[in-house]
Order: C-alpha cells, then sequence, then structure tokens
C-alpha cells in the first residue's frame, strides 16, 4: 500500500515524539541514526529542549519503527523528496552561520552522543519557521511587515489592525503572551499568515521605543 504523506503540522509533531521513543527502543532505529542527511527540529513546549527525528520517519502518515526499517532504504518506497516538499510548508533551514544553525547542530550532536552516535558531516537541520527570528539587518523586510498594519478610524476604532481585517495588533500580542505558539494562531484565524504576525510583533516592539504605547 502507498505509504500517505502527513498534512498537518500536528501529525508531524506527533512522529517526532514517536521518534524519540523508538531510537531508544529499536538498536537497527539507533544504526541508521549516523547515516540520516535531513534532521527535522521542534522546541518541547514543557522543557525547551529541541526533538529531532529524520524526514523519511516524520514525512508520513502513522510513522512506525517497522515502515521506517523496511521501507526508507535507497530502494524503499519512502522518498525523502517528496518529504522534503510536504514539510516545507512548516519548516525552513536556518541561515548558515546563524545562532539559531548553531543551536541546532549543538542540540543534535548532544542528542545522538547520549546513544554514542554522532551526526554525519552532510546532515542538516530544519526547524519550524515560527522558530527563526527575524533578520536585524533586513531593514527593507521589516518595512514590509510593517505596512501589514493598518490603523482605520473606521475599523476597530482606529486601533493598530493586519491590514483587511479586524484583527488588533494587541489581540496577536496578548495570545502570545498567554502562551499561544504561532501555528495555533494560523490554525485558529486562516485568514493569517506567519508574515502577519511577524508584523504584530515587530509593531509591538517598535511601539515600546516611543513614550506612548498604544497597541489595544
Amino acid at each position: 500500500m502507498e505509504a500517505i504523506t502527513v498534512t498537518s503540522i500536528d501529525e508531524v509533531i506527533e512522529n517526532i515524539g514517536r521518534y524519540q521513543d523508538v531510537i531508544r527502543q529499536d538498536r537497527q532505529i539507533l544504526g541508521r541514526a549516523a547515516m540520516v542527511w535531513s534532521w527535522y527540529a521542534v522546541k518541547d513546549r514543557s522543557s525547551g529542549a529541541w526533538k529531532f527525528a529524520p524526514s523519511k520517519f516524520i514525512g508520513y502518515r502513522n510513522a512506525s519503527a517497522k515502515d521506517y526499517l523496511a521501507k526508507s532504504g535507497f530502494r524503499g518506497d519512502l522518498d525523502g523528496r517528496v518529504t522534503e516538499r510536504v514539510l516545507s510548508e512548516w519548516f525552513v533551514v536556518p541561515d548558515q552561520g546563524s545562532r539559531l544553525e548553531r543551536e541546532l547542530k549543538e542540540a543534535l550532536r548532544a542528542f545522538l552522543a547520549g546513544f554514542a552516535k554522532a551526526p554525519g558531516a552532510r546532515a542538516r537541520i530544519s526547524v519550524l519557521k515560527e522558530n527563526v527570528p527575524i533578520a536585524s539587518g533586513a531593514s527593507a523586510g521589516m518595512d514590509d511587515l510593517l505596512g501589514r498594519i493598518s490603523s482605520d478610524p473606521e475599523i476597530c476604532g482606529g486601533r493598530p489592525c493586519i491590514k483587511g481585517t479586524r484583527m488588533r495588533v494587541a489581540d496577536i500580542v496578548e495570545a502570545i503572551a498567554h502562551g499561544a505558539q504561532r501555528q495555533e494562531l494560523l490554525s485558529d484565524f486562516d485568514y493569517l499568515t506567519a508574515e502577519d504576525i511577524a508584523a504584530a510583533l515587530l509593531y509591538a516592539a517598535r511601539a515600546t521605543e516611543h513614550r506612548c504605547v498604544r497597541t489595544g
């Protein structure tokens, strides 16, 4: 039967959690870790620790050690090109040499060192787009983001909103302050984009540079 790729980030996160279990229980899975070149990482909400798993394991529904071992080889049915394309909806490779890339590489080394293994020389790590910070030097990009914010006296009393919506900057900032994840907001409000959320946070950050802060 043809393997079916994941359709939501929740399935991906569930698969990553499952991989954390099987790598501890299956010596064959562990043995393949050094050969993995495409790793994916998510941050555990409770501990803040990075969790890792291979593309071919997390890119298919109901991933299992049995299927991964049987089908992920050179002639196997699990295709890394397919999973890479699917996972690119939620993940991105951090800029080379960035602090995030260094943090991820060190965390992956520490993770595999716990099993007396090390990542392969070609290993690459992708991370959720929401975990990648906006480059501080990208002033043009920041201007584009701020262009997503509007203040219309006819909408929400002129309070700053995402352009074309009634979603206030204050609503987004408050939700994140109370622990909401960006992906949750994107799921709950399908008219929002990741750039809209970044724009709201940037606007709020810029507002604190002024004596009068008005987001709500």
